[in-house]
């Protein structure tokens, strides 16, 4: 399980490697100013070009309660004035803030570091929720341990010392980006996509006493989850029979409704360690009884990895298939493949 960076020593090195590394992979663009809500600011900005992803750091920041490294990302439009923050992933320092939505996590199975994001947008838009965000995206929360033994869950961005971390910072902003842009247009203001938030909000509440997320084993792959999960959405969307109609929510990857009854539950798990199989079906199977007998369990799960031997019974006892996904290509081109 990952575990959230608390210190502030820490803090400060994560920051560091953040910036390092994102000032490496991309150009400066010079001193360009930034605004934003209520006025606007000249800083430096790094970017691989006009409709890429931009980046400008700011901090340790004094205003307001908390201290905190200003992150600020967009799409870089050269010729604009000023250009316009996508999403913000500020980094509490002295504190653990939770109003702050940006946050270290590391995975002390590998020592690993991710960027996270709790997923809460600001705005001032209609339409722009967290639960709205999260049915558009189909990203997951992963669960995050603190010291004290909560969780804190939140989006994992990018994996800071991934030689991807700039292309997948670019997939969650652009997406961020799409999702604002949508909802300021008024085309997720529909009858449909506010079931879909309905029927997210609902499996969310009705399961709200289990933990939600990514738990156990490695975080290889756990910032590609939001693209397995919309992989999947799109092949099933494909082939919907009369009545079907395709769903997430925070603890349910996907599942499908026919009629008003759910008929399937599918579960993507990024790696195959013992924990995280037996979370896996343990979710699957939970899920299900909601609708009854007969609902199909699938474990989607990557296909370079074995799943133990003792385990392939124990999935196919409560008749849960599994399917493959795989990660092809390299850098900036990879993609998601279902088997």
């Amino acid at each position: 399980m990952l575990a959230l960076v608390q210190d502030s020593k820490s803090k400060i090195a994560a920051e560091a490697t953040l910036k390092r590394n994102l000032k490496a992979a991309l150009t400066r663009q010079g001193t360009r100013t930034i605004g934003f809500r209520g006025g606007s600011v000249d800083e430096t900005i790094y970017s691989a070009g006009e409709g890429q992803l931009w980046v400008a750091f700011g901090g340790p920041l004094e205003d307001g309660a908390v201290q905190r490294y200003w992150n600020a990302f967009g799409i870089f439009e050269p010729d604009r004035p000023a250009q316009t923050i996508t999403v913000e992933i500020n980094i509490a320092i002295d504190s653990n803030a939770g109003w702050v939505a940006g946050f270290f996590a590391e995975d002390r199975d590998t020592g690993h570091t991710f960027l996270m994001h709790s997923g809460k947008f600001g705005g001032g838009r209609p339409g722009i929720g967290k639960s709205a965000f999260l049915v558009w995206s189909r990203k997951k929360l992963v669960d995050v341990t603190k010291k004290d033994g909560g969780i804190q869950s939140g989006i994992a961005v990018g994996k800071l010392n991934d030689p991807d971390l700039t292309g997948r910072i670019r997939t969650f902003v652009k997406n961020v980006q799409s999702f604002k842009d949508q909802a300021a247009a008024g085309v997720l203001d529909t009858p449909e996509f506010k079931r879909q938030v309905e029927e997210f909000d609902k499996y969310s509440k009705e399961f709200s006493g289990k933990k939600q997320g990514v738990r156990g084993g490695t975080f290889k792959y756990v910032t590609y989850h939001g693209d397995i999960v919309q992989k999947l959405y799109d092949e099933r969307t494909a082939r919907l029979a009369p009545g079907e109609k395709v769903f997430n929510s925070t603890l349910i990857d996907l599942f499908v409704n026919k009629d008003g009854v759910l008929s399937e539950v599918y579960e993507v798990k990024t790696g195959v360690g013992r924990q995280m199989l037996y979370t896996a079906i343990g979710q699957a199977v939970t899920h299900a009884t909601t609708g009854g007998e007969g609902v199909a369990k699938f474990l989607v799960v990557p296909a370079d990895e074995d799943i133990p031997e003792d385990f392939e019974q124990a999935i196919a006892v409560p008749g849960v298939q599994v399917r493959r996904f795989r990660l092809d290509g390299t850098g900036r081109n990879r993609v998601i493949k279902l088997d």
